[in-house]
């Protein structure tokens, strides 16, 4: 794996926590024209990066935004919910975050 294979993944990784982080973003009390704008940068940025978002995820956070713009917040709600516990779900492959002290022993 080469060093841009890892920054491709990286990118991925990083928009589906972008799009996880929209999607709590528009489960809080924000106005819905703000949670719309949200969603669309992140789904813009998973687009960017050719990240694939699972279908079902895809479909909730689109059916979330739809019901946004009609002014129905509770099923937005339920939709954002979804998408979002699918979402927790995902495994993380990125790539392994830095190093912290302690976490290495060295042997002597």
């Amino acid at each position: 794996m080469t060093l841009d294979d890892i920054s491709v993944q990286q990118l991925r990784v990083n928009a589906l926590e972008k799009l996880d982080n929209a999607v709590c973003t528009a489960l809080t009390n924000i106005e819905a024209d703000e949670a719309r704008k949200c969603l669309h940068e992140a789904l813009a940025d998973c687009a960017a990066t050719d990240t694939t978002v699972p279908p079902q995820v895809l479909a909730c956070v689109e059916a979330a935004d739809e019901h946004l713009g009609f002014g129905e917040r509770m099923e937005s709600r339920t939709l954002l919910t979804a998408a979002h516990r699918m979402l927790a779900k995902l495994p993380r492959l990125g790539v392994p975050r830095p190093s912290v002290p302690g976490d290495v022993m060295l042997s002597r």
